[in-house]
This record gives structure tokens, C-alpha cells and sequence, in this order.
């Protein structure tokens, strides 16, 4: 105890503290003892509020994620309206329907007229013809002559009938071509024969209503209807094979 006391009395180096000066002391010592238990329970509190904000963050993050992807969802709901509203979808399928039909028609009429001419669409929905042999200009179809326009049409109508035989439930298994023959040449005629009988491998029936002798050689089975006669009986039909 003795040893305390001078101790202290070093400390203080003679200077002398009055019994206010000591209660003050006292005081500051327990007003910051009371801070000092302020300042953790303050603390603990910041903690538990930092936790809890990080679990709401992390809630938030799958929220916002999932607000994301629905915003997303309904951005493309409302374009697909869009497109849907009208006839716009459906001008826009048969655009695309053309286009194909088109492209295929248009092969077939390249090698038909020994790639002079092409069959294009125009901006609004019309056909054009590529004219290949005068520089690629193009021109309207009623330019054609009749030859040329009988090969343009058959060209679409084989292109057509092959998107029906792929897309048709039930497989188009014959196809009619009346007349129109009789508007080309020898060489031509030849080069139309060929084409349909190379279709007709393709497990599709071609069938041919026309009057041309050199048509009639080519083909390997024929009905032929015989008109009727005087004071007999109706027409009638003959099957002649090759």
C-alpha cells in the first residue's frame, strides 16, 4: 500500500488535486465508460443492420435477375404482338413462300432457255425477268413472247408443285399441263421434254393434254380420245403405250 501511495505521489510530482478537480474526474471516467458501452452496443447493432442488408441484397440480386428475364420475356411478347397485329404476319410468311417458290422457279427457267433468263420479285410482289443474255437487264414479263411466256409459266407452276409435294400433308403425286406447247420451236420443245421427264422420275405423274405430233412421239403412254360419230356411239378413250 505504502508503495502505491508513493508511486502515485511521483506521478503527481507535487502537484495537488482538489476533492472538485477529483469528482470531475470521476465523472469524465464514467461518462466515458458510458460511451464506451454506447459505442459497442451502437456496433453491434451496425453489424446486425450490415447482415441483414446483405441478405436483402442478396434477395434483391434474384429479384432483379428474375425482373431481368421477365422484361425480357415481355419485350419479345410484345414484338411478336406486333408482328402478329393484322396481316402483317402473314403478308410476311407469303413473301417468304414466294421468294422460295421464285428461286426455284427461276432455276428451272435458266436451264429452259439455256440460262438466258431468270425469274426475279420485285419490291412489290410482282414478277420481273432477268434478261442475262441483254446484260442482266430487267423487264416485265408481259415483254415475253409466247414461247417465252409458256416457259416462265411452267417454270412457276413445277416450282409451285414441288412446294406442295415438301410441305403438303398429302405427297402431290400428278400434275396437268394443257396446251401451250404449240408456241415453240423443235429445239425447245425438245428441252421441255427432257425437263418434265426428268420430273416425272422424281415419283411425280406428269400428264400433258396437247395436239403437237412431236409431244405426242415423245410421250410413252397415251389416251387418246376419239370424238364421236355420227349416228353412233359417244367418244371414247384409247390407251396407247410405246
Amino acid at each position: 500500500m505504502n508503495l502505491q501511495l508513493r508511486s502515485i505521489a511521483d506521478k503527481l510530482q507535487g502537484e495537488v488535486l482538489s476533492d472538485g478537480e477529483w469528482q470531475e474526474s470521476v465523472a469524465a471516467l464514467k461518462q466515458c465508460k458510458e460511451d464506451d458501452e454506447e459505442s459497442l452496443r451502437s456496433r453491434a447493432r451496425a453489424e446486425r443492420d450490415l447482415e441483414d442488408l446483405q441478405q436483402r441484397h442478396i434477395r434483391w440480386m434474384e429479384l432483379e435477375e428474375q425482373r431481368s428475364r421477365h422484361a425480357e420475356q415481355q419485350d419479345r411478347l410484345s414484338k411478336l404482338q406486333t408482328v402478329l397485329r393484322g396481316n402483317a404476319f402473314v403478308e410476311y410468311i407469303a413473301e417468304e413462300q414466294l421468294m422460295q417458290v421464285c428461286q426455284a422457279a427461276s432455276q428451272r427457267l435458266r436451264f429452259l432457255s439455256k440460262q438466258r433468263y431468270a425469274l426475279e420479285v420485285d419490291s412489290g410482289g410482282g414478277f420481273v425477268i432477268r434478261d442475262d443474255g441483254n446484260g442482266g437487264v430487267r423487264r416485265p414479263v408481259s415483254t415475253l413472247s409466247g414461247g417465252e411466256t409458256f416457259l416462265t409459266s411452267l417454270s412457276l407452276a413445277l416450282a409451285l408443285s414441288a412446294q406442295i409435294q415438301l410441305r403438303g400433308q398429302y405427297p402431290l403425286q400428278f400434275f396437268f399441263l394443257d396446251e401451250g406447247f404449240g408456241t415453240l420451236d423443235t429445239e425447245l420443245l425438245d428441252t421441255v421434254i427432257t425437263s418434265l421427264e426428268k420430273l416425272h422420275n422424281d415419283q411425280l405423274s406428269v400428264g400433258i393434254i396437247s395436239h403437237v405430233p412431236e409431244l405426242r412421239a415423245r410421250l410413252p403412254r397415251k389416251l387418246i380420245v376419239v370424238p364421236a360419230e355420227q349416228g353412233g356411239g359417244g367418244s371414247h378413250i384409247l390407251l396407247e403405250k410405246m
